[in-house]
């Protein structure tokens, strides 16, 4: 039976383009493909399909259907599996498993004839995309997720290599280009630069001998890993090399290596190795651009025999805490002293003293709210005319979770030319229950005002030359963000809207803007504020273990710092985690005298400026945050930020049940009806 399975071509063919389609699975708030998990079951064990597909039994069947593979005819279990994911393949499938349907794909092209399968890997998402179009995650997310992948990937490699032995045969039938037009020629990434190296010879034997062909398919218990000497030999033989596929195949040996040699995965291992995989994915996939699967396959390196083996073990089950392996150990409260140390002597500069609090006369109504002296609870936002909408709903919303409103203090930071239009605004919404307070010319304050009869606000002057120059910017033309002769404008934009705006500057100034402070909460103004802010606010500023810091900040363990920065780059500065989670800045506590005695700005300033001459990122004023405080971040329990709404459809409703702050990244009906519902 299984010889006549030709007929399921056409099909897969079918399923290829609708695949295409239904690849929608990326990080809406990364650009330029950058690969995130989310919140999707990757297993799919917590998923039933709609055509009611155990997706848990045919993950257990994918891994039987390789350990049989390569046994003799005679010796082989379960074959009646192998006609039941034959017959899941040929049906049309719906439902979410995304990497089940990419399984069942590579599996059944292995019951194709020759001609068919070299134009259906070649002209396929299977094949003729880049592996980011045919799985839009990281390799380390695909591994976790327990789906055989790369094993399924290995095997069809072998043959896809050995029909090219039969070229002769197909001459002129196989296609030019790929699925999305990539040039399907050869390319040279085994060994950039010319013929293999002695080195290369080596370590190449070397894992011929480990990997023994095929038996890693075989039995129950793989073959032991490359001894990680001979790995970490041939990276540093290999180091003058940019990039190349031998390097990627040996860090996923040590990868392999350091996890497997482990009886019990400690934090420690399980980060080193999701680090030695991204290494490896970023030298497979990023040697050239427009890389295809197809151009991976025809590799003389055995990468994905090395990442199967590696899902063969297993070993993603023996994670101690899946959630809290993604986050680095907290830092020391020494390791942050010397970092600061560091950074503040090799600048000539030293930590400040603590600035005495100025001594004029306040105004009695809402003087309280320029200080420290009376128990209030700051909020800053910094809003223009397409954010009013945004800012009455965070304002409304805020007063309303309060348990005591008359403990809250908002600032609020526009252009003195907007002013007028904004206070009309809110008197517009919030009618009587928004009052103006007497007052006289106050500086930088432009207007005072109660909400409620409880909460107090003012509206306080931003001066973009004073914001812009904070950070080492200036503006020369409308819409302009210059560093040098650099316009950075463009690449401070992205689908979830201007990052490279004034306002989402202003948080880099609140030293200055507000004086006599020493702390306050920052809120986007696309935040629905569910919880007391007053809690919020009197968070204890230090970390895990002790260590005093300078921002407090929900954690985004999903998405760790390489997401948002390119840490892998020759032209980073320095060694960065790049698996250290990044932070949401979109609901802040920031140390604000701790800021100014450490010039936190100053230092700031310096990456942007880094940042215009060597790119290592294209998301606006948040990379800078996440560089100098990733190490030192209070973590925030994770209901003060859920984010991502309107862009994210698949919060559970528990999340948004116990939500704190919920994070509209795209204004949505739901987001403005807040206002009208409270």
């Amino acid at each position: 039976m299984l010889a006549r399975c030709w007929i399921l071509v056409p099909l897969l063919v079918c399923h290829g383009q609708r695949l295409k389609e239904y690849n929608l699975w990326v990080c809406p708030h990364c650009e330029r493909g950058v690969k995130v998990a989310d919140v999707t079951d990757l297993s799919c064990e917590a998923q039933t399909s709609d055509d009611g597909i155990e997706w848990p039994w045919v993950k257990k069947a994918m891994k039987n259907f390789l350990t049989n593979l390569r046994l003799p005819p005679g010796q082989r279990a379960l074959e009646h599996e192998v006609e039941r994911l034959l017959a899941l393949a040929s049906a049309p499938l719906k439902g979410d498993c995304y990497l089940g349907i990419i399984a069942l794909g590579f599996f059944a092209y292995h019951f194709m004839d020759t001609s068919e399968r070299q134009n259906f890997i070649r002209t396929t998402v299977f094949g003729g995309v880049t592996f980011q179009k045919t799985v839009p995650l990281s390799y380390w997310d695909v591994y976790a997720s327990g789906w055989p992948i790369f094993g399924l990937l290995a095997i069809a490699a072998e043959t896809v290599q050995n029909d090219l032995q039969l070229q002769s045969l197909l001459q002129g039938e196989q296609p030019d280009v790929g699925l999305t037009g990539i040039d399907l020629g050869p390319r040279n990434c085994d060994f950039p630069g010319g013929p293999a190296s002695k080195e290369d010879q080596r370590f190449m034997m070397a894992l011929e001998k480990n990997l023994r062909g095929s038996d890693w398919l075989n039995g129950d218990e793989p073959s032991p890993p490359l001894p990680l000497r001979t790995t970490l030999e041939y990276l540093a033989q290999t180091s003058y090399r940019k990039c190349s596929w031998g390097r990627a195949a040996a860090y996923f040996a040590a990868a392999e290596t350091l996890l497997s040699g482990n009886s019990v995965v400690s934090l420690a291992v399980w980060n080193s190795t999701k680090a030695l995989v991204a290494l490896g994915e970023h030298n497979l996939d990023g040697c050239e651009p427009n890389m295809t699967v197809y151009h991976e396959m025809q590799s003389v390196w055995p990468f994905w025999q090395i990442l199967g083996r590696l899902e063969k073990r297993g070993l993603y089950d023996q994670a101690p805490d899946f959630t809290a392996a993604l986050r680095p150990p907290p830092a020391l409260p020494e390791a942050v002293r010397l970092k600061w140390q560091h950074l503040l002597h090799a600048r000539h500069l030293k930590v400040e003293g603590k600035r005495l609090p100025m001594q004029a006369a306040r105004p009695q109504e809402w003087g309280a709210c320029l200080d420290d002296k009376a128990d209030r609870a700051h909020i800053a936002l910094s809003a223009d005319l397409a954010q009013i909408d945004g800012l009455i709903v965070t304002l409304q919303s805020s007063v309303s979770s309060s348990a005591n409103a008359t403990k809250l203090c908002f600032h609020t930071f526009v252009l003195e030319q907007q002013k007028d239009f904004i206070v009309k605004g809110l008197t517009c919404a919030f009618g009587d229950a928004f009052e103006t307070l007497d007052m006289e010319d106050h500086g930088q304050v432009l207007g005072a005002f109660t909400l409620h009869g409880q909460a107090r606000l003012l509206i306080h002057r931003l001066d973009p030359a004073r914001i812009w120059s904070e950070v080492g910017l200036n503006l020369t033309r409308p819409g302009a963000v210059m560093v040098g002769e650099t316009d950075l404008s463009n690449s401070l934009r992205s689908d979830t809207g201007n990052l490279g705006a004034l306002h989402n500057f202003a948080r880099f100034s609140l030293h200055q803007l507000l004086p006599d402070l020493s702390r306050v909460v920052y809120l986007d103004e696309d935040v629905v504020v569910k919880g007391d802010l007053v809690e919020l606010f009197q968070v204890p500023m230090r970390t895990e273990r002790g260590a005093p810091g300078t921002v407090a900040a929900v954690q985004r363990s999903n998405q760790p710092l390489k997401t948002y920065v390119d840490v892998l780059q020759p032209a980073v500065p320095q060694w960065l985690p790049s698996e250290a989670p990044s932070f949401n800045a979109g609901v802040m506590v920031i140390d604000l005298e701790r800021w100014r005695q450490r010039h936190a700005s100053q230092l700031i300033a310096e990456w942007i400026a880094m940042n215009a001459r060597r790119r290592l990122w294209l998301h606006g004023s948040q990379p800078p945050l996440l560089l100098l405080f990733h190490d030192e971040v209070v973590s925030l329990h994770w209901s003060w930020n859920v984010d991502g709404l309107g862009h994210r459809l698949n919060y559970p409703k528990n999340v948004l049940n116990e939500a704190k702050a919920e994070h509209q990244t795209l204004m949505s009906f739901s987001f403005f009806s807040f206002f009208q519902d409270a």
